[in-house]
């Protein structure tokens, strides 16, 4: 199985950067959807994107092919981030992976066969959850799951439509 760390908007939290990737040290790929406030040798082995709040990263989107997906990684700070949007701009830019930041709301859905991932915040989380990461997994079958952990480990799920939507998780869903 291979894996993608994913996180955002850590706004010069690199200590937190680096407990994540070391509890993920195995993991192939770390994805950083802007807002590091850092330089990207700063944060390594996270590859970034600039966000608002970044004057040291130059690169606004990357095209990040892996395995089976291929990923656009913007921090979405410069566009509308509907759901006709990002597929649209995903599919211009053939990939089957749009991920993005700058709203501190961890969100996953998949629409239009486009797998959309906001991992939410690492500083200043906006959600009920607290500071959150993603977790892509691919198996040997190429099937893809989307995990948001908050970042105490208190509990890693499966989320499946609008996280603004979600109170209080018990149950895991998956999204496929």
């Amino acid at each position: 199985m291979k894996q993608i760390i994913v996180v955002s908007d850590s706004h010069s939290n690199t200590s937190l950067l680096k407990d994540i990737a070391f509890k993920h040290q195995n993991a192939d790929l770390f994805l950083h959807a802007g807002d590091s406030e850092d330089y990207e040798a700063n944060i390594y082995p996270f590859v970034s994107v600039k966000g608002n709040n970044d004057y040291l990263i130059t690169d606004e989107i990357r095209i990040i092919t892996f395995e089976n997906l291929r990923i656009l990684l913007t921090h979405g700070h410069k566009m509308y981030l509907s759901k006709e949007n990002i597929v649209l701009k995903a599919k211009k830019h053939n990939c089957n992976v749009f991920i993005h930041g700058h709203t501190h709301v961890p969100y996953t859905e998949k629409v239009d066969d486009i797998y959309i991932l906001n991992p939410g915040a690492l500083s200043y989380p906006r959600s009920v959850m607290g500071e959150t990461y993603a977790i892509i997994s691919i198996d040997d079958n190429k099937n893809v799951e989307i995990e948001i952990s908050d970042t105490l480990a208190a509990s890693i799920f499966k989320p499946q439509g609008d996280m603004n939507n979600y109170i209080c998780l018990i149950m895991p869903v998956k999204v496929q």
